[in-house]
């Protein structure tokens, strides 16, 4: 159901995207490229969080499973902070890859621009997202992730779509914003965690 919904909320975006005319919506096209490379690193955290969690929670080691939650955020901080400085300063470069268009290069930079704070924050969230998983809360998982995507990430595109200086920025910084929005989330139900584990060994 999350991915299903979270495809819908992508079309959604390209719909809002294409109100901008053509030279955006090839442009949005582009940075989407870029962007899906940019995500491969933090995605494989939390494939892999998922996995050695749940190894390490069945085996009793709670606290070799939290240790690694902050060791696997940390290693994405590194490499979320390096794609994060080729983006902003490069996105021109990597854009011309794709296309020798100098208009699309120009509005998949614009997009890209926006979106770069999202390959810093995605590394702390997808951390956290493999980590519970891994302790089978799934729904949780669920739950927060629609709470991004429906009520902030959609929303906060739409209206900057529709503003009358409207720009590819403003609409790619509705990512990192719904990624910010998520790792609060997340953080408060890890404390939630924590304190009622407590309460129960006590």
């Amino acid at each position: 159901m999350q991915e299903f919904l979270t495809q819908v909320s992508f079309l959604a975006l390209c719909a809002f995207v294409n109100r901008l005319g053509l030279e955006a919506s090839s442009g949005y096209g582009v940075a989407c490229k870029i962007v899906n490379f940019a995500m491969l690193i933090p995605s494989s955290l939390m494939q892999s969080m998922a996995s050695f969690v749940s190894q390490n929670v069945g085996a009793g080691n709670k606290k070799r499973a939290r240790q690694t939650l902050f060791t696997g955020i940390a290693i994405g901080l590194v490499f979320g902070c390096a794609v994060f400085a080729l983006v902003w300063f490069e996105g021109d470069l990597l854009s011309s890859i794709f296309t020798t268009d100098a208009a699309v290069i120009v509005n998949a930079f614009a997009y890209l621009r926006g979106f770069a704070p999202e390959t810093i924050v995605t590394a702390v969230l997808f951390s956290m997202v493999g980590y519970f998983n891994g302790n089978n809360k799934t729904v949780w998982v669920m739950v927060q992730g629609l709470v991004q995507t429906l009520l902030v990430r959609l929303p906060m595109a739409y209206v900057m779509s529709i503003q009358p200086d409207a720009s590819l920025t403003m609409i790619g910084l509705a990512a990192p914003t719904s990624t910010a929005v998520g790792i609060v989330l997340n953080v408060c139900f890890f404390l939630y965690l924590e304190r009622k584990e407590k309460n129960l060994k006590v």
